[in-house]
């Protein structure tokens, strides 16, 4: 009962017990909102705050979308939401996922934390590295996660933890650097904020959620590899059959008794009427397929681009 209580109060009142990145022995107890509930790191950041160290563990595995996970899904519309269950466009085929999730854990810190990663390759005979696309590493160049450059690739079986400190304040994401593992879908955001007053941008929308960040993935029937070597040796081509938001999308056509047809669930987003909000836009997309985004009936406000900010420009 006690231990349900003290949960409760941290959930409601905001409060976290955490450890400096700057000091492993002193601890400082802080009040702020939470972005995300999965991780306390994904907080609303405040100038003059101390650092946080944010650890997180990846179970890199081979899978499959439409697992015996999904159940009855699309059938049942719930079913399509269980843990473990990626529909992708409502195909089957092989997938590479962290924490059997497609886009896999979202990093989401405060510039100046240091983030810990523990990497644990269970993909049986497959090498893999994590590289954080879009951080310098100035300092840390052995964590950037390049096979054979700046790391030996973890081995089937091994762990491996990346240390580093969050110092590149922009939109980024993380992928495997080893082969085709991120067109499998060995990816997901990377988000460095920083505090509202040192943001040049702050007053251009009132909202930046975690449940805003779009992850785009071009999408085939086949493996990364498999599409790679028929473009390259055969008579393939290089062009995606579909589009992925956020792991989701729809192809596959599934016919219900009525004779009507039904599809996986797509994404969706969620906003209120006379708010403004900021869209963090992810492109992990790994062949020749240029994307356009747009929103019927509304301005797009384009603020920043490749993690740096920029005169904004009305689209």
């Amino acid at each position: 009962v006690k231990i349900c209580i003290i949960l409760t109060i941290i959930y409601l009142e905001g409060y976290y017990s955490v450890t400096t990145a700057n000091d492993q022995n002193s601890t400082t107890y802080l009040e702020y909102v939470l972005l995300q509930k999965d991780h306390p790191c994904s907080r609303r950041c405040t100038e003059g705050g101390p650092s946080m160290v944010c650890r997180y563990n990846f179970t890199i595995e081979w899978y499959q979308t439409m697992s015996k996970a999904c159940y009855f899904c699309p059938f049942e519309m719930d079913d399509c939401n269980r843990p473990d269950c990626i529909t992708g466009d409502g195909r089957k085929r092989s997938i590479v996922v962290v924490n059997r999730q497609m886009p896999g854990p979202s990093i989401e810190v405060c510039v100046g934390d240091e983030v810990i990663v523990h990497v644990h390759n269970h993909l049986m005979t497959d090498t893999t590295t994590i590289h954080w696309h879009g951080h310098h590493q100035r300092g840390t160049p052995y964590m950037d996660g390049v096979p054979f450059i700046t790391q030996c690739p973890i081995q089937p079986g091994t762990m491996f933890t990346y240390r580093f400190v969050a110092l590149n304040v922009g939109t980024h994401f993380w992928h495997s650097h080893s082969g085709m593992q991120r067109a499998d879908g060995a990816f997901g955001p990377f988000i460095v904020r920083q505090a509202k007053q040192q943001n040049p941008h702050r007053y251009l929308y009132d909202y930046d959620l975690s449940s805003h960040i779009i992850t785009i993935l071009d999408w085939t029937e086949e493996t990364g590899m498999q599409k790679f070597i028929a473009h390259h040796h055969s008579n393939g081509d290089n062009k995606p059959t579909n589009i992925l938001v956020n792991g989701k999308g729809r192809f596959l056509e599934f016919n219900v008794e009525n004779g009507s047809l039904i599809y996986t669930p797509i994404e969706r987003f969620y906003v209120n009427k006379g708010y403004r909000y900021r869209f963090r836009v992810i492109n992990a997309e790994f062949l020749n397929c240029p994307i356009e985004i747009v929103v019927d009936s509304h301005t797009l406000t384009v603020i920043s681009t490749d993690g740096n900010d920029i005169e904004p420009i009305e689209g």
